[in-house]
């Protein structure tokens, strides 16, 4: 076990963990069944018709009504099959071949739900830790160079550092053989993170030995937590239903279903909680990987 992750306690991690006991997809996969198999014109008919409480091997749902009604939004995705007003997005096989509309259509709205109830699980455990380590860069013996992290266009402003964007950075990514020379110099060998709009969009580049500079340096705090960058909002269990992959028809998305969840074990709460989160994917019905990121 990580030294972080022997110092965490369970019982600090409560919050989290009763809702990683009670994961939502159970539920879903039987409203899924519901609507396709009965008369149901909505989605919204079958959540007002389910029983309460619902038991399933893993977990009793005293609400059932309740909790699906939080992800009413994706849900709407499964009425697209009964309307023919299918999303623009392409979903392949490991093979890579096309798979049915309602394999496609289902799991765009797994991973959709997948992706707002772990982002919720992931602060709920997450605040507790007193961990910096999604916030700074590689440690002097760590073989990486520099760490990344992705970023929407409209998150850059949060951050009032060196903005790189030209037509050296924006013809290239950051993982290139060939790396970006930023005066004379690897962008990676700055002493100072920086921000760089790469071929595939901006990302906060973090140098070796180097810290976010939203991150208070007395007590580890996020300056902007409230407003923190999507990505930031995710750590360190990931949906990993749909894997997304460069599409030669760019008029629509295109994804690989992999129907795994990514745990990433630097992380002391993952660390302290592989068995929970096993069971969290089984019962939801995933492959679970756990992955080291930080070496």
């Amino acid at each position: 076990m990580d030294e972080r992750s022997k110092h965490l306690d369970k019982k600090r991690l409560s919050a989290g963990l009763r809702l990683l006991a009670r994961p939502v997809l159970p539920l879903v996969s039987m409203v899924r069944f519901l609507f396709f198999t009965g008369g149901f014109a909505t989605v919204a008919e079958v959540i007002a018709e389910m029983p309460e409480p619902i038991e399933t091997p893993f977990a009793t749902y005293a609400h059932p009504r309740e909790i699906l009604g939080r992800y009413a939004r994706p849900l709407k995705l499964l009425e697209s099959i009964k309307t023919g007003d299918m999303p623009g997005t392409q979903v392949l096989t490991i093979a890579d071949e096309p798979v049915d509309a309602v394999t496609a259509v289902s799991s765009l709205c797994l991973q959709s739900i997948l992706t707002e109830e772990l982002e919720e699980i992931n602060s709920l455990l997450c605040a507790p830790c007193g961990c910096d380590l999604c916030c700074v860069g590689p440690s002097s013996s760590m073989r990486q160079d520099f760490f990344e992290i992705p970023l929407r266009d409209a998150e850059v402003a949060l951050f009032d550092i060196e903005h790189r964007d030209t037509s050296a950075s924006r013809s290239r990514r950051s993982t290139d053989e060939e790396p970006l020379v930023a005066e004379n110099t690897p962008f990676y060998e700055r002493t100072e993170p920086g921000l760089f709009h790469w071929q595939d969009g901006w990302s906060l580049i973090l140098p070796k030995s180097s810290r976010c500079p939203q991150l208070e340096a007395k007590n580890g705090r996020c300056r902007v937590y409230e407003d923190r960058p999507e990505v930031c909002r995710r750590p360190q269990i990931f949906p990993y239903i749909l894997e997304q992959v460069q599409n030669p028809d760019a008029t629509e998305s295109c994804y690989r279903l992999r129907n795994a969840l990514l745990a990433v074990i630097d992380c002391p709460y993952v660390a302290l909680l592989q068995e929970e989160i096993a069971t969290y994917a089984a019962a939801s019905e995933l492959e679970v990987i756990f992955k080291q990121n930080k070496s």
